[in-house]
């Protein structure tokens, strides 16, 4: 007997599970896609505990006959392909027929169905077994019930996360097929909670404040272009509202939500120095095509996508986008200041002549430093101030040759040695806002930020209070943060905890300083006069490390006299 052998075709629905489902969002993604495949303009997705307890979809689409309704949980049971030629100029977005058996080989799934003409169906599937069908009644488009997910695959459960993380991917994908889709109505409930909602007339701003919140969606661009094998169109913030996450870039291709991290590199390159080193932009790009120059079948949940001319594609959209972008001004919000804000000392580095790259208002570095001196300061050259090269770099002397040193990287050395000092003992030195500042994040983002999380702001110095669902007011702030740059280091801090990471670690609060401090730092082309370049190497001798900037990059060069002397031939 042969080695060979064919598997029966429960085993082959457990292995495309285990391709098409891993979490609870790819079971809303495969159903919502069918919904909108079925021509309809109002999906409702209800769940429970995250999905984990129970995910159901229901739409007013064309819906089914009985023998369709049957058919649709066979393996490459579809309604969307026919021949080659389809394989090749797909448009909708469900095409595999995997859906349905893969869901119900590893749960209970109870559709209903009806085209509105005669009684429905109702067909009952449980771990890859037909267990019933039964009338139901007449209403016009299907309705689908996942229970006991991975009820009877308990290593699948190894693939979740926390039920805030799932219900965080799924708010995260109906995001997007609402902003794919305007002419769809969507709403997600979750534990009898409304989470989202949109109308399905069409008003992307609508939608987008949704998402963004208000002040975002009002200030939205839209952008469109187009060359030989590509059309583009979309909508991106003003620069001024950037985020430290690449989540609230949107990208999809003939109305599929698609994830392409040269996409958004390409979006990012575009904004290039309008927003801040790690830093996002947020925007919604949605790209055309002929189907047969991409290849939507190289991943089994149809995430990805091949295009055969994405060299062409990326320089579209930096073009594009770089054309709008040219003489848009970016001008930050000011703040206005509590009357128990603490004054600020005489600034360090007062205006000159040429402003700083970023833009952004500096703050004094006296702000930031202790009295105290480190008591085990590393060991620093003395020497005495030169000049300044550049507007970047300025020029030491001693008996040993000529040094050079970066500006920029010594102010984010200071800086980030103080802010990782303060985030380390958070002091009490805080103060309420007159006037709260608002903080608006995305509704999977707002999801993370639970009354420990909120604990958590509070003992690094920030009182967070949540308005509505994705909305939060900024009351109290720690006296150390940058002034104009309150909202945007609160919502970086959030960012961290909805991304996982515990701002209460050590090793998260470093890499928080090292963020905070690239912002604010001391930029180049900056003109220093003398006593302040000598102020800011004094300040640098304070440092545990006065050598490299939190990134590894050098501070200080040196030319020994030696090496000089010999450029000269003065010595062989």
């Amino acid at each position: 007997m042969g080695k060979i052998i064919q598997l029966d075709p429960k085993l082959q629905n457990l292995i495309a599970a285990g391709e098409v489902v891993e979490r609870t969002m790819n079971v809303v993604k495969e159903l919502v896609e069918n919904a909108i495949d079925a021509g309809s303009d109002r999906i409702d997705i209800v769940l429970e505990e995250s999905g984990l307890k129970k995910i159901q979809v229901t739409d007013n689409g064309t819906g089914m006959d009985n023998e369709d309704a049957i058919l649709a949980f066979k393996r490459h049971a579809t309604s969307k392909i026919r021949s080659e030629y389809d394989l090749f100029h797909i448009r909708s977005l469900g095409f595999r027929g995997e859906a349905l058996p893969s869901i119900g080989a590893i749960a209970r799934v109870e559709l209903q169905t009806s085209t509105g003409d005669n009684d429905g169906l109702m067909v009952i599937v449980q771990d890859g077994e037909l267990l019933e069908t039964k009338a139901s009644p007449p209403r016009k488009g299907t309705s689908v019930k996942v229970t006991r997910l991975f009820y009877h695959t308990p290593a699948r459960f190894k693939y979740l996360k926390s039920p805030q993380a799932e219900l965080a991917a799924i708010q995260d994908l109906v995001d997007k097929y609402a902003l794919c889709r305007p002419d769809v109505a969507f709403r997600l409930e979750n534990d009898g909670k409304v989470l989202f909602h949109t109308s399905g007339n069409r008003n992307m701003t609508d939608i987008f404040a949704r998402i963004y919140g208000l002040e975002v969606a009002k200030g939205m661009k839209p952008f469109s272009g187009k060359n030989r094998d590509f059309v583009i169109d979309g909508y991106f913030a003003e620069p001024v509202h950037n985020r430290s996450s690449r989540n609230y870039l949107t990208t999809i291709v003939n109305n599929r939500p698609i994830r392409d991290h040269r996409l958004i590199a390409a979006i990012s390159e575009a904004f290039g120095q309008l927003i801040p080193q790690n830093r996002y932009p947020i925007a919604f790009l949605s790209i055309t095509v002929d189907p047969q120059l991409i290849d939507v079948n190289i991943h089994p949940t149809k995430l990805e996508i091949k295009f055969s001319e994405a060299g062409s594609l990326y320089g579209l959209i930096i073009r594009i986008l770089r054309r709008q972008l040219q003489f848009m001004p970016v001008i930050q919000k000011g703040a206005i200041p509590s009357k128990d804000c603490p004054q600020s000392a005489k600034p360090a580095f007062p205006e000159q002549s040429a402003q700083p790259a970023s833009g952004y208002p500096e703050e004094s570095l006296l702000d930031l430093l202790q009295e105290e001196e480190n008591p085990y300061p590393a060991p620093f050259p003395e020497f005495e101030y030169v000049g300044q090269y550049q507007g970047t770099y300025l020029l030491f002397q001693n008996q040993e040759g000529l040094y050079l040193l970066d500006q920029h990287a010594a102010a984010e050395r200071i800086r980030y040695e103080s802010y990782r000092e303060k985030m380390g003992k958070p002091s009490s030195n805080t103060y309420e806002l007159i006037v709260p500042m608002v903080l608006e994040v995305k509704n999977e983002t707002a999801l993370f930020v639970d009354p420990e999380a909120l604990d958590k702001l509070k003992a690094l110095g920030v009182g967070l209070e949540k308005l509505d669902q994705a909305t939060f007011a900024i009351r109290e702030i720690p006296d150390w943060f940058p002034k104009g740059r309150e909202t945007e280091y609160v919502e970086t801090m959030v960012q961290k905890i909805a991304d996982g990471e515990d701002i209460g670690k050590e090793a998260v609060r470093d890499e928080l300083a090292k963020l905070l401090s690239c912002k604010h730092s001391l930029k180049a082309n900056k003109y220093l006069n003398r006593s302040e370049a000598e102020e800011l190497v004094l300040h640098l001798k304070k440092c545990v490390n006065p050598y490299t900037c939190p990134h590894g990059r050098p501070i200080l060069v040196k030319l020994a006299l030696t090496e000089i002397e010999k450029w000269f031939l003065r010595v062989m």
